[in-house]
């Protein structure tokens, strides 16, 4: 009798988690379709070249260059993330990955998450803040102080953390979150996320990883 208790209570738990798992697509889903690619925004044409160097994780000199301009508060963001790792995983060598800081005014807490990342980013570590701010993102977004959870993900990451709470409030980092929000302001981008995929604008709806990759297959093709 206990075994079959034990046996309903995992497969409750188990349904449980699968119908959460289901809700965040559902939600994703939705939250791009809201999002539709307005005309006239199309290919990456401006002056303004964003933080140098950028932040690359992938073959610098691939093929195809995926160019992210992200919120790390930002829900469809946080639902894109994983679609692109898989994407990385994928193609490997053939694609590089840039993501460009642009924190939107109506999340408060944008800002700062965009700093922490810089501030790992100046001790070689951006894309391990980068995989954490999201891995992590349920618990500083509501933090009453969310630094001090910016300093325990750095705790984690083994960098020097006071040298990390110097940084996220020093004009280094202010310079790079600034030059990306420049270039996103320069190309009259509104939203988070978007991407550009060698430099066309990618529409992100409906089944978002399906549509980038045969955006990514279009691009290769058109190199060969």
């Amino acid at each position: 009798m206990a075994s079959k208790k034990k046996r309903n209570s995992l497969g409750l738990a188990f349904a449980i988690i699968a119908a959460v798992l289901i809700a965040a697509v559902v939600a994703g889903v939705f939250l791009f379709r809201a999002r539709k690619t307005p005309p006239g925004l199309q290919v990456a044409t401006t002056t303004k070249p964003g933080a140098q160097p950028p932040h690359v994780r992938g073959d610098p000199n691939a093929p195809v260059t995926l160019e992210e301009f992200g919120d790390f508060e930002c829900m469809p963001c946080f639902v894109l993330w994983p679609a692109l790792r898989n994407l990385e995983h994928d193609y490997g060598d053939r694609l590089a990955v840039i993501f460009r800081n642009n924190p939107m005014p109506q999340h408060s807490r944008a800002l700062d998450s965009a700093c922490a990342a810089e501030a790992a980013g100046l001790q070689g570590k951006f894309w391990e803040m980068h995989d954490l701010l999201y891995l992590q993102r349920a618990k500083w977004t509501r933090a009453t102080d969310p630094r001090s959870e910016f300093a325990e993900l750095a705790r984690r990451l083994q960098l020097d953390v006071e040298r990390f709470n110097q940084d996220i409030a020093g004009e280094k980092v202010a310079r790079r979150v600034m030059a990306d929000r420049e270039r996103s302001a320069a190309l009259g981008l509104d939203r988070t996320p978007v991407v550009y995929i060698n430099a066309r604008r990618a529409e992100l709806q409906g089944d978002v990883e399906k549509g980038l990759r045969d955006d990514i297959e279009a691009a290769l093709n058109t190199r060969r």
